[in-house]
């Protein structure tokens, strides 16, 4: 049994480059704190995708699928709340999700999922997908 999840929260100001025209958070900049917050996490647990890259077999965990329930806008000049946690791992799969609050109301939930990868030099990419190492599902999933 897995234990509750491990929630990270990052507190972030929203700048003019992230809106769109209208000056609302333009989607796709979410998707790229998702991206910024997981790796946080990930560091929170002590794993540090930039000390494995080359020095173990990891080939990183590319997202293969991506979704966002958007619940109301957040603006230019705002200041969220993104708390990231992982939904599951199983096997090969790790699921994240995302909850973005701005002024303490749930603006955006977002859900992401993950295949964890090892480096191959057999296949044609270079990389295959791989069970995540028990120690590293401990850490994230804080059951050392």
């Amino acid at each position: 049994m897995d234990a509750a999840p491990q929630k990270s929260r990052v507190v972030r100001d929203i700048q003019f480059a992230d809106c769109d025209p209208a000056q609302i958070m333009f989607y796709p900049r979410f998707f790229e704190q998702f991206v910024r917050c997981t790796e946080i996490m990930f560091r929170k647990a002590g794993i540090h995708w930039d000390k494995m890259y080359g020095k173990t077999d990891y080939a990183g965990t590319p997202i293969v699928d991506a979704s966002a329930k958007f619940h109301r806008p957040v603006r230019f000049g705002d200041t969220v709340e993104i708390d990231s946690w992982i939904e599951e791992i199983k096997g090969k799969v790790i699921v994240m999700r995302h909850e973005v609050y701005n002024r303490g109301e749930l603006a955006l939930e977002g859900r992401e999922v993950r295949v964890y990868t090892v480096v191959d030099p057999a296949s044609e990419r270079g990389f295959k997908s791989a069970p995540v190492p028990e120690e590293l599902r401990n850490r994230l999933l804080g059951t050392r």
